[in-house]
């Protein structure tokens, strides 16, 4: 059982406004808050190289926290400024020449989508895996798809603008049992800090993230792992600086051995203390108890939605996540996520060119996206519906 009145305590903005937008960017628990403050305070007083030498232990737990959580070893980890750079870092290290195939899910995220189209424009084809009608990720299709030719496959676990979990892990499963070496790419950003992570049984070779979501970390920050038995296989990183490599004498350089290659020297150093420190805030609340109530305030939700006359949960998948979206006939997406915000409630408006393949592909031009977490109570999911139905009734006369 969750504490939640500690939980709410320690999120100062709960008395505030009730957030329902932790697919966006969640509240930031008071100890991170409390964390960052504190390093950048420490590093005003003292300097910003001093500091860092000082508190690198503090620094490098991100690292052990990250691991903790997705059950791997510390140095298969790296920090980035958010799950896009961190996906671009993974596909860019992939070695893809004219010819080859990359397997994509129509979950895709459009900075994803980018990568591969720049590829397209190298002589790559790129294969869209189709859904089923339950708006489930096709793995038959995607087996029937394999060939010598696919390099990558890339997966997303939750898409921004649909409550479907999908199967990533037996989707790991069925591409390695075809035989093929292809590398399996999972954007994990809707579901790390809902869902517990584990990257063995994910099977994934990358995995990416952002702290800002339902990690509760700083806006930012961001995770990428990359399985150690994979590095040989990828080409150099494409930026690399000191902290990734190092200048030899003889006018070569050697990257580092382990996933710490993807970083740059620079970057938030209170940042990734808040990430760490959110970590461990999320492993202390418990992934499995966070899971649990997660799904318990969506499925409510999502219930009383359908209950409205005029309002349509547009949903798919069997297995549903926190991410709820809707729409209310005769009202834009963006205006009733507008009335929300003015009346305390805090959702979001994603368009279907953040989604084309997802919410594009379906005609659906936009939704009201609302993201619930462990932390949110019942009488928030109430100040949305009494929104929700004042507007349905207007429109309805």
């Amino acid at each position: 059982m969750l504490d939640l009145a500690r939980l709410r305590a320690d999120t100062p903005g709960a008395e505030l406004v009730a957030h329902l937008n932790n697919c966006g960017s969640s509240l930031p628990p008071q100890p991170v808050v409390d964390a960052m403050v504190d390093y950048l305070q420490a590093e005003a007083r003292t300097g910003g190289y001093e500091i860092a030498a000082d508190r690198a232990d503090e620094l490098g737990d991100f690292y052990d926290a990250t691991a903790q959580y997705l059950g791997c070893d510390p140095s298969e980890v790296a920090f980035s400024s958010g799950a896009a750079e961190a996906w671009w870092r993974a596909f860019t290290s992939v070695p893809l020449s004219a010819g080859d195939r990359i397997l994509v899910t129509s979950s895709e995220y459009q900075a994803n989508a980018f990568g591969w189209m720049t590829a397209t424009e190298r002589g790559v084809d790129v294969e869209i895996i189709p859904n089923d009608d339950d708006g489930v990720v096709d793995l038959d299709a995607m087996v029937e798809r394999i060939d010598e030719r696919v390099r990558l496959v890339s997966f997303t676990m939750i898409s921004l603008g649909n409550g479907a979990v999908q199967p990533a892990a037996e989707a790991a499963r069925r591409l390695r049992a075809t035989g093929s070496n292809a590398f399996f790419l999972l954007d994990a950003c809707q579901a790390a800090g809902q869902l517990p992570l584990d990257v063995d049984e994910l099977g994934c070779d990358f995995l990416v993230y952002t702290g800002r979501k339902f990690m509760r970390g700083p806006r930012g920050t961001g995770v990428l792992f990359v399985r150690s038995g994979v590095l040989d296989r990828l080409g150099p990183p494409v930026f690399v600086d000191g902290r990734s490599a190092i200048w030899r004498p003889d006018g070569g350089y050697e990257v580092l051995p382990g996933a710490q290659r993807f970083e740059f020297g620079e970057f938030g150093y209170g940042a990734k203390v808040g990430l760490a420190t959110a970590t461990r805030y999320l492993l202390d609340v418990g992934t499995a108890a966070i899971a649990e109530r997660v799904q318990s305030l969506a499925t409510r939700l999502r219930a009383d939605l359908e209950a409205i006359d005029g309002a349509h949960v547009h949903d798919q998948g069997r297995i549903r996540s926190g991410i709820v979206t809707f729409t209310v006939d005769g009202v834009a997406s963006p205006d009733l996520c507008a009335t929300l915000r003015a009346r305390g409630v805090n959702t979001s408006a994603p368009h279907r060119s953040a989604a084309q393949l997802d919410l594009g592909a379906r005609g659906i031009n936009d939704v009201v996206r609302a993201g619930v977490h462990y932390f949110n109570t019942d009488q928030e999911l109430d100040r949305l519906l009494e929104v929700v139905q004042a507007a349905a009734t207007n429109q309805g006369g």
